[in-house]
């Protein structure tokens, strides 16, 4: 068998450590990202690989979607307030859209690694919201480097953010982590992973409950209804899962009773009276109406986060539209609005013809499990603007990599202690 080149072995292990700190929001050394930092150090090392080749991402979906998104920015600049102004969120788009995602599905080989990069790093920022909540309130500030937020917003209402700058991040990352953590378990055969993935799925869970956040439950529970149903589980299996879920909730209950009914008694505000139900009903409806305005050209890349833009007595504060694909269109237009939408639907649709064709083991379940998190992202973003942050758009570009160039002859390695999925590449030497 070939080896793979050590450059491009380095840079693999960089782009994990990216996944991992990608939720890490207020953690910004000289005011930039820190996942980032290891993002562009892997691609530094991709361009100085031997082969060139090593960026080619044909076939997953994702440079469709990028190239709308792009020319749909660019377009918008006409009615942006100034040159100036748009070159921000016009370097934002490029370094997400036309670096980091290319980056992205070129490291999806090894998709088993990539996630336990990313649930490892979700459920460490999950523990450091656990201590924050129970041990001390000041950890988040000592731990944060030039962050963008108040650390302690949110606290003083019961509701915690870890290092992710908001509450609703860590409660979709730890939603995220929770689906991954049970899709990795339907292959995991070594005793010692599946308690770390029960330990992951534990505290990711408590940690959920204590954001208070609701996008937690809406959309972890129909991603895993997706899962359960692609997967074809027997009833056994079923039967233990959903057992294992009133087991861990019923302990959660005797454990910290007040935390569920925090987290139910904020659930259940559900009507549109609520306050904060009604402002996201209200911005959306707003949003609309700004952007029949300009519908086709939008409004500039420098608008993202306006959309819907009104003053909120309850809050005494502006918020804009919740919905991110509203804030695409109405920043750039029709054809960001395009994008967005195709960032979801293209690869999900090859992974639907390559899952066709690969209907059992490993590489199944891998792709099962990619359509079930595009379906839980998918919901997230219309819960919550989410607009350049990693911890939505890499995972999706990972799991869109499963998919290129040979999806039917996606194979797993049959010297690896667990189960490993490897996409054969026709420019990369690899070992298997």
């Amino acid at each position: 068998m070939k080896q793979q080149y050590p450059v491009f072995v380095f840079s693999a292990f960089l782009f994990r450590m990216g996944l991992a700190l990608e939720t890490f929001e207020e953690v910004r050394p000289l005011g930039i990202q820190v996942a980032d930092y290891f993002f562009l150090l892997s691609l530094l090392l991709c361009l100085c690989c031997r082969q060139r080749g090593l960026l080619k991402s044909t076939g997953s979906g994702i440079s469709i979607a990028a190239a709308l998104v792009l020319c749909g920015a660019f377009l918008s600049s006409a009615n942006a307030s100034g040159l100036s102004a748009s070159a921000g969120p016009l370097v934002k788009l490029f370094i997400l859209f036309g670096l980091f995602a290319p980056l992205a599905v070129v490291h999806s080989k090894d998709i088993r690694k990539n996630l336990l990069f990313l649930i490892g790093g979700v459920s460490i920022n999950c523990v450091i919201a656990i201590l924050t909540a129970w041990v001390s309130a000041d950890i988040p500030e000592a731990l944060a480097i030039t962050p963008k937020v108040d650390t302690y917003a949110g606290q003083d209402i019961g509701r915690f953010a870890g290092l992710a700058g908001h509450s609703n991040i860590l409660g979709l990352s730890a939603a995220l982590a929770v689906l991954i953590a049970i899709g990795l378990l339907l292959s995991e055969k070594g005793r010692y992973a599946r308690w770390g993935l029960f330990f992951n799925i534990f505290v990711c869970t408590v940690a959920g409950l204590l954001t208070g956040s609701r996008t937690f439950f809406v959309c972890l529970v129909p991603a895993l209804l997706v899962l359960i149903i692609m997967q074809k589980l027997h009833r056994r299996v079923l039967l233990r899962a959903l057992l294992g879920m009133f087991v861990l909730w019923v302990g959660l209950n005797y454990v910290a009773p007040e935390l569920l009914s925090q987290y139910t008694s904020r659930f259940s505000a559900t009507d549109a009276d609520d306050s904060e139900n009604y402002s996201r009903l209200l911005t959306a409806t707003v949003a609309v109406g700004e952007i029949s305005q300009k519908p086709i050209m939008g409004w500039g890349a420098d608008r993202f986060g306006e959309a819907g833009m009104v003053f909120l007595p309850e809050a005494k504060e502006f918020q804009g539209a919740h919905v991110s694909f509203l804030q695409y269109w109405y920043a750039i237009g029709l054809l960001g609005a395009i994008g967005f939408l195709a960032l979801f639907a293209v690869p999900a649709k090859r992974m639907l013809r390559a899952l066709a064709k690969n209907t059992s083991g490993s590489p199944a379940n891998a792709l099962r499990l990619g359509l079930s998190s595009f379906g839980l992202l998918f919901i997230a973003s219309n819960l919550h603007p989410i607009i350049f942050n990693r911890f939505l758009y890499v995972p999706l570009f990972v799991f869109a990599g499963l998919t290129v160039q040979a999806p039917s002859s996606i194979k797993v390695s049959k010297t690896a202690r667990r189960p490993v999925v490897h996409l054969p590449t026709r420019n990369i030497q690899a070992t298997s």
